[in-house]
């Protein structure tokens, strides 16, 4: 047949009050009675779902088993639950206490960043009122700057012309003293020649050739000796004789000289030609002594030229002296501008 025998006995209300209590010994509900209210609540849910049990028997023909091992678990299953919920809250509250203990952290460090800001709040309007003061500067010796930069332009272009007039006043005088070039250059190779034996010839001449004496007097007229026969031999008899003439200052010979010159070449027998029919000797010093005639007269017509091309220099020398002296003081003052400009890029970058 289909019948169960009903084993289960109910437990009294005593037994269940106990039994919770028994189960909730070591759990901290926090006071005694707290405790046992609950326990009263244990016995009074498990007794009120035995009665219903019942009552949907009568009514319904529908068996509820209530039993110990339901009440058991019910109340061990509130003990996991409390055990749960007491973790998760004990989580929480743990987060909770982290979160308040950074809030006061925060808080703390909120406060201090706030006196740091109120200090960087003065640096920054000081560093603002720096710049400020940097920018008007900067544009005040900028506007000086190129002002002197356009003067140092205008003066430079001027110099630059002067310059090259200067430039072709001294192309013309060495066009001028090109023409002597040839003269001079053949009365040069005639000296190279020559040597101190052929100066001894001449020397030794007791009483020379007409000519010969001629040139020589020319050559010492040059030199501005007396021009004796006596002198010559003596001029001759220094070793440096031909060195003398090779290194005589052109330049030294004035309208004075060239007339006392005049007076040997302008005779027609002073030619080398003539003269070198008789010694070869007495022709390089004759052509020598026409290449000083010939430089001194070119010389002359070039001297005033010359003393313009000196004047010229000169100013033109002391105006680029000015100039490098205006260039230095714009050199000093652009890298002013240039040091206020990088100090005002440094301050606003640390702004």
């Amino acid at each position: 047949n289909c019948t169960t025998i009903d084993w289960f006995t109910e437990w009294p209300s005593d037994a269940l009050l106990e039994v919770a209590a028994k189960q909730l010994e070591e759990e901290n509900l926090g006071t005694p009675e707290v405790k046992m209210n609950v326990c009263k609540v244990f016995e009074t849910a498990h007794t009120s779902v035995s009665e219903m049990s019942k009552r949907m028997l009568e009514e319904l023909k529908r068996n509820n088993y209530v039993t110990p091992t339901n009440y058991l678990e019910f109340v061990s299953g509130y003990r996991s639950l409390l055990r749960e919920k007491r973790t998760e809250i004990g989580d929480k509250a743990a987060k909770l206490r982290g979160g308040l203990q950074k809030l006061d952290e925060t808080g703390v460090q909120v406060g201090e960043m706030q006196v740091v800001a109120l200090d960087k709040k003065k640096i920054v309007a000081k560093a603002k009122r720096d710049c400020e003061e940097l920018l008007v500067e900067i544009v005040q010796d900028k506007r000086v700057a190129d002002e002197q930069e356009k003067q140092v332009n205008t003066e430079a272009q001027r110099i630059a012309k002067e310059a090259e007039e200067a430039d072709a006043i001294a192309k013309d005088c060495q066009a001028g003293l090109d023409q002597a070039l040839p003269a001079l250059q053949e009365a040069e190779d005639a000296l190279n020649v020559l040597t101190k034996k052929d100066i001894a010839e001449l020397k030794a001449y007791a009483k020379p050739p007409p000519l010969v004496e001629l040139v020589l007097c020319g050559v010492m007229t040059v030199l501005k000796r007396p021009p004796t026969w006596d002198e010559c031999k003596k001029q001759m008899g220094d070793a440096s004789f031909l060195s003398k003439l090779q290194e005589f200052d052109k330049d030294l010979i004035n309208d004075a000289l060239i007339k006392k010159i005049n007076k040997y070449t302008s005779q027609s027998e002073f030619t080398p030609e003539t003269i070198g029919k008789v010694s070869n000797a007495a022709k390089g010093l004759c052509m020598w002594v026409r290449a000083m005639e010939v430089y001194g007269v070119i010389s002359k017509e070039v001297a005033p030229k010359r003393a313009k091309l000196k004047a010229a220099q000169d100013a033109l020398a002391k105006k680029q002296a000015q100039l490098q002296t205006a260039k230095d003081q714009l050199a000093e003052v652009l890298a002013k501008v240039q040091a206020l400009k990088d100090k005002y890029d440094e301050s606003t970058a640390s702004k």
